[in-house]
């Protein structure tokens, strides 16, 4: 009769001091919730400024500044030739998720674009697609390439837009129009005279560079 009270009691202190089965597979499932929670609250760092390739036709550098899940900053294309431009950028990252919209002039026309990506930790690259859209029609569908260059983003300068004129006054048309006008106009005097030679002129009747307004055609101020 002794025995099977001895091995009553064991088990009773056995069960006191450990936990029970249960209690350990709720403990392991709560920490495997609050492991998927970390990983699921997980978003890089974005704030860089990045060389973006597939928008023009040489890379576009885009700033960007990073609030939690939110993105913003600017753009700017500054090609060896053509137009440039400076745009501005704003989107949002979830996990591994970028969502950006980019919106500049370009030429005077807007253009507005969706940029959809995927982060890749291992090698740093946003890559994803572009729908691009001006005056209500698709002006670009295609991929995109992000590289981060310096996370220095206070270093980030816009770039100097260039508006093209309907004529420089150093093209060879306008130069040729100044010669037909100085080569109609009265030869001037070899010698020092009072009267103030309107060739002198030509170049700011024709570009608008200059006041003239004080000097009265043929006349010399007094």
């Amino acid at each position: 009769m002794k025995k099977p009270v001895i091995i009553f009691l064991l088990l009773i202190i056995i069960i006191t001091v450990c936990p029970s089965a249960g209690q350990l597979l709720n403990d392991s499932s709560n920490e495997t919730a609050f492991f998927n929670e970390s990983i699921a609250s997980y978003e890089p760092n974005l704030s860089f400024i990045w060389s973006v390739t597939g928008i023009e036709k040489d890379p576009v550098i885009m700033v960007l500044n990073q609030e939690g899940s939110d993105l913003y900053g600017q753009a700017k294309y500054e090609p060896n030739s053509g137009q440039a431009w400076n745009g501005i950028v704003v989107g949002s990252v979830q996990e591994d998720r970028i969502d950006l919209v980019m919106t500049f002039l370009k030429n005077a026309v807007q253009f507005s674009g969706q940029l959809k990506g995927t982060y890749d930790e291992t090698s740093g690259l946003i890559k994803g697609s572009i729908l691009q859209v001006s005056n209500g029609k698709v002006s670009l569908k295609s991929d995109f390439e992000a590289m981060p260059i310096n996370p220095d983003i206070s270093s980030y300068t816009p770039a100097r837009e260039v508006t093209p004129s309907v004529a420089s006054a150093s093209s060879p048309e306008t130069n040729a129009t100044m010669q037909k006008v100085k080569e109609i106009l009265p030869p001037a005097s070899s010698e020092k005279s009072k009267y103030h030679d309107v060739r002198e002129d030509a170049d700011r009747i024709l570009t608008g560079v200059g006041d003239i307004s004080q000097i009265p055609i043929g006349m010399s101020g007094l």
